[in-house]
């Protein structure tokens, strides 16, 4: 089923995005609880994809709508959209210290959007391969439970998407319990960086940028 027109992408915290399809479609990405400083998302989805069940990232139950659920390894289609979930771990010991981790894969409006969740290490060629060509791509940059601003560039650089959204970083709202780094370490040095003013932005397939562009969000209430 191939759709067209405008996707919105509004940030919520964290790594919790609404991902929307001129409101005809829906989507919402690793929704977080109340222990993680955001306020909750108050939104409603028809798809929720979790990239991994700790706390910060799989509490569905705040999400309105009753989205259905997608999570782990393999293929599945929902409301004509195909989600490819890619097997990978939560930090470089192959998830012995934090576990797994999918990333997750689908086509909307003619844009092919990856979302990494909590990638803990550098992509593989076999991974790159499975991905493919990327759009737009979420990517977790604030180190310490994640791939830090070093590796995430280097994941950037393997998939060379058209747009970067930065996500998994340090800003007022997270409390002390996370130690992570804040976004500019990965904006060092980083050519075409569009800090957007709002909590979100938008495209159409042909409205893309042509080189690499990465648009840093800024988190509203």
């Amino acid at each position: 089923m191939t759709q067209k027109g405008e996707v919105s992408i509004k940030w919520l915290g964290h790594s919790c995005f609404l991902i929307s399809l001129d409101d005809r479609i829906k989507i919402v990405t690793d929704p977080f609880d109340s222990t993680v400083g955001y306020p909750l998302p108050d939104e409603s989805a028809d798809i929720c994809v979790v990239s991994h069940d700790h706390f910060d990232h799989s509490c569905v139950s705040v999400i309105g709508g009753s989205p259905e659920v997608i999570k782990g390894v393999g293929e599945r289609e929902v409301k004509g959209i195909k989600f490819k979930g890619i097997a990978s771990f939560h930090d470089e010991t192959q998830g012995s210290q934090r576990g797994e981790n999918t990333i997750f894969v689908w086509e909307l409006a003619g844009m092919q959007f990856v979302h990494a969740g909590d990638l803990g290490v550098a992509l593989s060629d076999s991974q790159i391969n499975q991905i493919g060509t990327v759009d737009i791509l979420f990517v977790p940059t604030g180190g310490y439970y994640t791939i830090d601003a070093r590796t995430a560039s280097q994941v950037v650089d393997s998939l060379k998407p058209k747009v970067v959204i930065p996500m998994h970083y340090k800003t007022p709202f997270l409390g002390e319990n996370f130690p992570i780094a804040g976004v500019d370490e990965f904006l060092k040095g980083k050519e075409n960086v569009v800090r957007v003013d709002k909590g979100w932005v938008s495209f159409t397939k042909e409205s893309l940028p042509e080189k690499t562009t990465i648009y840093v969000l800024e988190y509203k209430r």
